[in-house]
């Protein structure tokens, strides 16, 4: 093999190899963020971080593809298309500003 070969085959792995990192940290990230949102929308301070949890008690998604398919788009197409997803906690953490 050429050095150059040698090369990309190095880059591709530690490109795999990151990818994988990254997979395992957020997994590892979302599992922290579940736990905290066990306790519930608030504002939850560490030593270096602050971490807001939101609750969304409703979000509507209509998907537009299938509903742009349909003629004249009349409303009861885009409520067919329109699913409502309820209780959503979201997690944000920023670095605390003394």
């Amino acid at each position: 093999m050429t050095t150059a070969t040698l090369v990309t085959l190095a880059i591709v792995d530690e490109i795999g190899f990151l990818e994988e990192e990254i997979k395992n940290k957020q997994a590892e990230l979302e599992s922290k963020k579940d736990e905290l949102k066990l306790l519930g929308a608030g504002t939850y301070v560490g030593a270096l971080f602050v971490t807001n949890i939101t609750n969304t008690p409703e979000k509507k998604s209509v998907s537009w593809a299938k509903a742009a398919k349909e003629v004249n788009i009349p409303a009861s197409i885009v409520e067919k298309h329109t699913t409502v997803t309820y209780n959503i906690l979201s997690a944000t953490t920023k670095a605390r500003s003394n």
